[in-house]
């Protein structure tokens, strides 16, 4: 008897991957390199980690999946992923696919995402949020659209409120604003901070020759549902040539900043094609369905979600994260 062939992939999705304890930010929230090895032993021992082209080539219909399929995925193109994930992942005979976005890893400009990450390690919830008011921001009650940040149980109510006021509520460019002012007055130039922060050229490509796929992530991390479909493009268009040009990959996959429903629309989805991206993740909280899940909508968990932070009887985790196929 023919078993049915297996549609569904784990995808996760990693951020920092450090020990936040030993550097100048010890409140940066970071998956530390004993956490991730841990959790790359509990991941070999339930699933098979697969990589990129195998997954794409199931989304597509051209191949199966093995059963408990897990594919990693790495965002913002942090130097972390050289110096921890990609030793790691080597070692172990896995791959990962990593997203960059072009404004931080060849502009050497700190992400205004990250710059509130590191203003908020500095100074904590309290001051940065007077240094916000102090920049001539008005005290707002923040809009409450779970489909752009989520419902994430380890957010922190004030900082949350602080990154929804930054990266939602506040014109883009106001904010861009004001978080480069204050990152200057409080960290020093981002352009010497985002040299030590993110990917450089030569780091992504002995990646590339190590195996490793690397998607795009934006020129700028802006978030593309507050953008017209022509700023869009300007975010867009630019992503399939640079990864190609620094990999020799043909295929360039996508992923969404902050990647909610609410982040991205149509329009993203009709530019993400027509511009030749191969496919796009999102961050809906659930495995992956090759047989229902659009190419330009594959959903990811977070490391969070998995052990060694939780357990199998953990109820504020959706069971069926942790189920495994028969």
């Amino acid at each position: 008897m023919s078993r049915e062939p297996s549609r569904s992939c784990l995808v996760v999705m990693y951020h920092y991957v450090r020990d936040s304890a030993a550097t100048a930010f010890t409140d940066i929230r970071a998956l530390s390199p004993a956490y991730f090895e841990r959790q790359l032993d509990w991941l070999q021992a339930q699933y098979t980690p697969i990589g990129l082209d195998t997954f794409a080539a199931a989304l597509g219909g051209r191949a199966e999946l093995p059963v408990n399929a897990a594919l990693l995925t790495f965002d913002d193109g942090f130097v972390d992923h050289y110096e921890t994930v990609f030793p790691a992942l080597r070692n172990r005979g896995l791959t990962g696919t990593f997203f960059l976005s072009q404004d931080a890893c060849e502009a050497h400009d700190v992400l205004s995402v990250h710059k509130t990450h590191f203003l908020l390690a500095h100074l904590g919830a309290d001051r940065f949020g007077r240094a916000v008011l102090d920049e001539g921001i008005a005290r707002r009650s923040p809009s409450s659209d779970a489909q752009v940040f989520g419902t994430e149980r380890w957010e922190i109510p004030d900082e949350k409120a602080l990154k929804h006021l930054l990266n939602y509520d506040l014109p883009i460019d106001v904010a861009a604003e004001v978080l480069d002012r204050l990152f200057r007055r409080h960290l020093g130039a981002p352009e010497a901070f985002a040299r030590g922060l993110y990917l450089d050229a030569d780091q992504i490509q002995e990646m590339s020759a190590g195996g490793m796929t690397f998607g795009y992530h934006t020129r700028s991390h802006r978030m593309l549902s507050r953008l017209p479909a022509s700023q869009q493009r300007e975010e867009l268009e630019a992503g399939v040539d640079w990864i190609r040009e620094l990999t020799g990959q043909p295929d360039v996959s996508f992923c969404y900043p902050w990647g909610g429903p609410g982040t991205y629309t149509e329009d993203t989805i009709d530019l993400l094609g027509h511009l030749g991206y191969s496919l796009a993740f999102c961050t809906v909280r659930r495995r992956a369905n090759t047989a229902t899940d659009g190419r330009f909508e594959v959903p990811r968990i977070d490391t969070r979600d998995l052990p060694p932070h939780v357990s199998a009887e953990d109820d504020a985790v959706p069971a069926s994260l942790l189920d495994q196929e028969a």
